[in-house]
C-alpha cells in the first residue's frame, strides 16, 4: 500500500485507506466492546484512530508506536465536532497484526508531523541565552541545551506534542515572561535568573521520551518520575558552574512552575513569572492548534485544550 492520503484530506465521510504513523496506541472499551484506540500521524496533521473488531485485544499488544501501519477505515465527526477514523472491518487488525510498514530511504519525511521551526527556534532560544548577562549563569544554561531539548516533544496530547514541541515551548514561555518584565513598572525581578528558569523549567522532558522508529514516544520514566524531579536532579550536574543561591532559585522554579498544582507553591517573582509564562503558553497552543482543526462558526470541545470552543467566521 502506497501513502495515497493525507491527514489533511479526511474529513467526515472520507473512505481512507493508507499508510500513517502510530503515534499512540491502547486498548479501550466502550459498553463492553473493546477498541484498538490510536493517535495516527503524517506530515500534514494528527487524527483518533478507533479500530473495532475481534483481534482487537491481540492488534493492541503487537502494534509498535513509532512505526508506520495500513489504516483503513472511514472519518466520523462525533457530536462534540471532533473528527475521527472509524474502522470496523478485520483489515486494519489485521495489518497491526503483521507488522509495520518498511519505509524506503527518505520516505519517512511523509510521517514526521511537526508545525515547529526547528532549526530557527534553537537560533532564538541561544540568542536569549546569551542575553544572560552573568557569565557564570549564561554558560550553566547553555550547557543544559544538548540535541534532546531542541527535538523532544513537550507533551504526549496537550500541547506541543509533536518533534520540537519542547523548545518551542521553552521560547514561547521565555518571550512571554520577558515581556511581562519589560511591560511591569517598579519591579526588581531578576531578568537573568527569568531567563534561566523559564528556558529550563521543562528541561526533565529530556529524560522521558524515547525516539523509537520514526517518533518520541513516552518511556517508563515519565509515567513513574515525571519531569519536574528529572529536571532538578540534571541541573545539578552542573551545580559547580553557578552559586548556591543561583541553584537554589532555579531548583525552586523548576519545582513551583505547576503553580498551586506543583510541588511546592512559587514564593519568589521569578517563580511566579514562570508559572504564569508557562500557562499562557500551554494553554493558547493548545486552544490555537483546537481551533485551526475546527469548522468556522461552530463550537466543538477541544481534544488538546479539554475546552469548549467557537471559531469565528
Amino acid at each position: 500500500m502506497d501513502k495515497n492520503l493525507y491527514v489533511e484530506n479526511i474529513a467526515n465521510g472520507t473512505e481512507v485507506s493508507s499508510l500513517f504513523l502510530v503515534k499512540r496506541s491502547d486498548l479501550r472499551s466502550k459498553r463492553g466492546e473493546q477498541f484498538v484506540y490510536m493517535t495516527l500521524a503524517d506530515r500534514t496533521g494528527t487524527i483518533e484512530c478507533k479500530a473495532y473488531g475481534d483481534k482487537a485485544v491481540e492488534a493492541a499488544r503487537a502494534v509498535k508506536t513509532g512505526m508506520v501501519y495500513a489504516i483503513s477505515g472511514i472519518g466520523k465527526t462525533n457530536q462534540n465536532g471532533e473528527l475521527h477514523l472509524f474502522s470496523d472491518t478485520a483489515e486494519t487488525l489485521d495489518s497491526l497484526l503483521r507488522g509495520p510498514v518498511a519505509l524506503v530511504p527518505g520516505q519517512d519525511t511523509e510521517f514526521i508531523f511537526t508545525p515547529a521551526d526547528i532549526t530557527g527556534n534553537a537560533s532564538e532560544i541561544q540568542k536569549i541565552v546569551a542575553s544572560i548577562v552573568n557569565g557564570d549563569l549564561r554558560l550553566f544554561v547553555a550547557c543544559c541545551l544538548d540535541q534532546r531539548f531542541y527535538e523532544c516533544p513537550a507533551a504526549i496530547r496537550r500541547h506541543h506534542e509533536y518533534t520540537g514541541g519542547l523548545c518551542e515551548h521553552s521560547l514561547e514561555t521565555v518571550r512571554i515572561a520577558l515581556n511581562l518584565v519589560e511591560t511591569m513598572p517598579r519591579t526588581e525581578i531578576n531578568r537573568d535568573m527569568v531567563i534561566a528558569g523559564a528556558v529550563l523549567h521543562d528541561i526533565g522532558k529530556i529524560f522521558c521520551f524515547d525516539k523509537v522508529g520514526y517518533g518520541y514516544v513516552p518511556n517508563d520514566t515519565y509515567n513513574l518520575i515525571e519531569h519536574i524531579t528529572m529536571g532538578i536532579m540534571f541541573i545539578d550536574e552542573y551545580k559547580h558552574l553557578i552559586s548556591e543561591a543561583q541553584l537554589l532559585q532555579l531548583r525552586h522554579i523548576i519545582q513551583s512552575h505547576h503553580g498551586i498544582y506543583g510541588d511546592v507553591v512559587p514564593l519568589t517573582a521569578e517563580a511566579w513569572l514562570v508559572n504564569q509564562a508557562d500557562g499562557a503558553s500551554s494553554l493558547l497552543r493548545s486552544i490555537v492548534d483546537d481551533l485551526s482543526e475546527t469548522p468556522k462558526g461552530q463550537k466543538k470541545k477541544g481534544l488538546r485544550s479539554e475546552k469548549f470552543l467557537w471559531k469565528a467566521v
